[in-house]
């Protein structure tokens, strides 16, 4: 990533990203605003002096306007061939461009909380201790929460399925309570007890736009863009929105989840020691 460049690396990156901006009329000081950066930041990282990750390239072509080809040449730039470390793939460059252009959007998580929402604890349990830098990918995603709106309709059971340890759990619970509360994000649960009402097969994210047709990225690691298939999502949203609990409810029954995951590792409420014990 951007830490691992030579500061020859560095200083042509920032060459290009810098052409680029003037070339394309966007002020420093209102990309630096769109980003959430100071504009000391931005003039660190635009004269070389300051490290910049593959997410936040991909963040600031974006906000420029750069095309999803000149991203490419971009992060072509960051990649250092004899370093180590993880760099974002085709299509999670795609979903950060996607993510950072959209005026809105909704997704639909049936197994886990959505990538957007969760602890770096819970992240780390998820795909594994030894992908830090993935991790450290899905987190720098998340600051985008409070620039535009989302909502997420998330399953009961991705919320019961257990990933990591109570603790992790319980903290990754009251993340969701916590940052439902922000006015950007809404969360909603959707109940187990609907049955099948409640199944609206894989998860996925539809994106609006407000000079573009909608897009839709689905778990599979597929965008979708045609007329039909977006506005099949937006119907499973439309039902959606039906069955889920309320904004307020869905904050109730997170924190009463919570609570549940706030024990001891050896609980007797835990499903498995209980099992151990019958």
């Amino acid at each position: 990533m951007g830490e691992h460049m030579s500061p020859a690396q560095a200083r042509e990156l920032a060459e290009e990203l810098r052409n680029y901006r003037e070339i394309l009329g966007v002020p420093a000081y209102e990309l630096a605003d769109r980003l959430g950066w100071s504009a000391s930041k931005l003039s660190r990282i635009e004269h070389g002096l300051s490290p910049i990750s593959e997410v936040d390239v991909v963040r600031y072509g974006a906000h420029c306007g750069i095309s999803a080809e000149g991203i490419d040449a971009l992060l072509d730039l960051c990649r250092d061939p004899g370093a180590a470390g993880y760099w974002l793939s085709k299509w999670s460059s795609t979903l950060v461009f996607a993510e950072n252009t959209a005026a809105f959007s909704a997704s639909y998580d049936p197994l886990v909380v959505p990538g957007m929402l969760q602890t770096q604890e819970y992240a780390a349990a998820l795909i594994g201790q030894d992908k830090a830098e993935w991790v450290q990918v899905r987190m720098e995603r998340q600051r985008l929460l409070n620039n535009r709106p989302f909502e997420f309709f998330i399953h009961e059971q991705a919320l019961r399925l257990p990933v990591g340890s109570n603790q992790v759990m319980n903290e990754q619970l009251l993340k969701l309570v916590l940052v439902s509360a922000q006015t950007t994000v809404t969360v909603r649960v959707v109940p187990a007890a609907l049955g099948a009402q409640s199944l609206f097969g894989g998860a996925f994210v539809f994106f609006r736009y407000d000079s573009h047709k909608p897009l839709v990225y689905v778990e599979s690691g597929f965008f979708l863009d045609d007329e039909q298939h977006t506005a099949e999502y937006q119907r499973n949203l439309t039902k959606l929105s039906e069955v889920a609990l309320s904004r307020g409810e869905s904050r109730e029954v997170l924190a009463e989840m919570a609570s549940e995951f706030d024990r001891p590792e050896d609980s007797p409420h835990d499903p498995d020691v209980a099992k151990e014990q019958l």
